[in-house]
């Protein structure tokens, strides 16, 4: 099931990776000036679990929509080897934890404000992305 969420940061309250909650504020997000692109990679809360960690999320669309700069449609990045996912793998320009094998999930998708990242990670290749949007897709076809 294709869920579509958007999240609004303002307010939310989440737990960093030491585990310790704090609330997500304009002083703790990206600055304005950061802007993201298809392929970029960012920390942002996960709208399907409270009050745990923020995870990564790969960009799909930026430009593209209404409000440029200010959201951004992703996907979500996971280390469970489901059997739909899709490893990242090679496909990691930047970013990449050695330690740890990252999946994509393309049909976890979220509308993430700017204002919610967290923090960037790093970059997948644009052929990896295009890839995980005509997977989205997929999800989004007739039945």
């Amino acid at each position: 099931m294709l869920l579509l969420l958007q999240l609004v940061a303002k307010k939310n309250h989440l737990s960093t990776t030491n585990g310790k909650n704090m609330l997500l504020t304009r002083e703790n997000s990206v600055t304005d000036s950061a802007r993201f692109k298809k392929g970029d990679v960012f920390w942002a809360p996960d709208p399907f679990r409270r009050g745990s960690n923020p995870r990564l999320w790969l960009v799909l669309a930026a430009d593209s929509l209404p409000y440029p700069g200010e959201e951004y449609i992703c996907v979500a990045l996971t280390t469970s080897d489901l059997p739909r996912n899709y490893e990242l793998g090679d496909d990691w320009i930047s970013g990449k934890d050695p330690s740890k094998t990252s999946y994509c999930s393309p049909w976890v998708v979220a509308t993430i404000k700017h204002d919610a990242v967290v923090n960037p990670q790093g970059q997948a290749t644009e052929s990896f992305a295009n890839e995980m949007v005509a997977e989205c897709k997929q999800y989004l076809g007739p039945q």
